[in-house]
């Protein structure tokens, strides 16, 4: 079981527990209007969630009629709305109000050529909102193009083409000839373009996962943000680094297991970063014992230790580390971490009582998996309704749970709307 986590590790703690059934119901209403045509008919689900995007409540479904709709759902904080017309789909989160509207007046489009201007057929085209979720995927035509819609007219949509397994994104306003065009450059294996994507909040993190029971050692986790800033994708190998006397068993890059071997250095992952874009690679660690010591190969802005299972407070640390401001136990950096410098901190003695090891998922289809997903945040894997209480599948989802407003504890590629089969 141990070696799946390599697919669904949880990066920080999921600070909540399921919630319990809610004892009361509101109506969640909308409307939807189509530029040119009429709603009416599509199919709508909302999903009562908590404040930090744990399903509340069973989904409920209804459809459109004319160009409005309301369902009863389980009261909760926040409620996810999804709407299903024709080929493309449409999200909203309801905050402080049960009402949604969406306007669809626009569309998306452009054109996929290589290097020499060549046109592209038969591309994969996947386009997210700016929220990342997905709205529609489609191929480019003969001449390299591509439209979809209707989309909203006020949103900004990104669109990620796929050319020999290589990622090529851009971004672009939705209106009646939104446009773009995407030049296929051949990738570089320059992994020197690569940098730690210091603008994201959670630039470098260390998560260590407590043993199963009292005999056996923990594992570290240990995650990056990649930043690829030129007009060419990357695709090769990175290195990260691990404890001297830990083994790794398993490594991670855009949310997939990725293939990895030893070096004296730390560990190589090969890894694919689309031109101007990030990604979370992560190597995942058995320790040879309580003791954790290791230094970044690159400047980190900022490092965060998620302790979950250990009191921060009791754990013996370097003097770069401080105890975390935070709802979970976690250290983190007392500023920039250089390249080369060393950050350690010891477990011993430091175990809480009833500690448990982080939650482990089976795959992409249950709440919680996906971990290490890069941004594009929509997946083809789909939830079942029934699936307990994960959380039902809403593509294109990746929660990352704040601590203190700017720490993340947990990413966690969840659904929370099923697709309308």
């Amino acid at each position: 079981m141990k070696r799946l986590l390599a697919l669904v590790v949880v990066l920080a703690c999921v600070a909540a527990a399921p919630t319990a059934a809610a004892q009361s119901t509101v109506s969640v209403s909308g409307t939807v209007t189509v530029d040119g045509g009429s709603a009416d008919g599509a199919q709508v689900t909302v999903v009562p969630v908590t404040a930090t995007q744990q399903r509340a409540g069973p989904p409920a479904r209804t459809t459109v009629q004319g160009s409005s709709f309301s369902v009863d759902v389980a009261e909760a904080s926040a409620y996810a709305v999804r709407v299903a017309y024709g080929s493309t789909t449409h999200y909203e989160m309801l905050r402080n109000t049960t009402s949604a509207s969406l306007s669809l007046s626009g569309s998306v489009g452009g054109r996929v050529a290589d290097a020499s201007g060549t046109p592209l057929s038969g591309v994969p085209i996947r386009v997210t909102d700016d929220q990342g979720f997905v709205v529609t995927e489609t191929e480019t035509d003969g001449d390299g193009r591509f439209r979809v819609g209707p989309v909203e007219e006020t949103e900004t949509y990104r669109v990620r083409a796929t050319v020999d397994g290589v990622g090529y994104r851009a971004t672009v306003e939705a209106s009646e000839s939104g446009t773009v065009s995407l030049v296929a450059r051949p990738p570089t294996a320059d992994a020197s373009v690569l940098r730690i994507a210091n603008d994201s909040r959670t630039p470098y993190v260390l998560q260590v996962v407590p043993p199963a029971n009292g005999t056996s050692v923990p594992s570290v986790i240990g995650t990056i943000t990649l930043r690829n800033p030129t007009d060419r994708p990357f695709v090769g190998v990175v290195e990260l680094p691990v404890p001297a006397d830990a083994t790794p068993y398993a490594a991670m890059a855009g949310g997939q297991e990725a293939e990895y071997r030893r070096t004296d250095g730390g560990v190589q992952v090969n890894v694919s970063v689309p031109a101007n874009a990030t990604a979370r690679v992560g190597v995942a660690a058995d320790l040879d014992g309580t003791r954790v010591e290791t230094a970044p190969l690159r400047d980190t802005a900022s490092l965060t230790v998620v302790v979950q299972g250990y009191d921060p407070n009791t754990v013996d640390h370097s003097r770069n580390l401080r105890v975390g401001e935070a709802p979970i136990p976690l250290l983190t950096s007392d500023g920039p971490i250089d390249a080369g410098e060393t950050i350690r901190f010891d477990l011993d003695g430091a175990r809480t009582q009833n500690a448990t090891g982080a939650s482990v998922a089976s795959g992409g289809n249950e709440a919680g998996a996906a971990a290490g997903g890069d941004t594009d945040r929509g997946a083809t894997a789909e939830t079942a309704p029934s699936a307990s209480a994960a959380i039902p599948s809403f593509p294109g989802l990746s929660i990352l749970g704040a601590v203190a407003g700017m720490v993340v504890v947990g990413l966690v590629g969840a659904r929370l709307l099923p697709r309308d089969d």
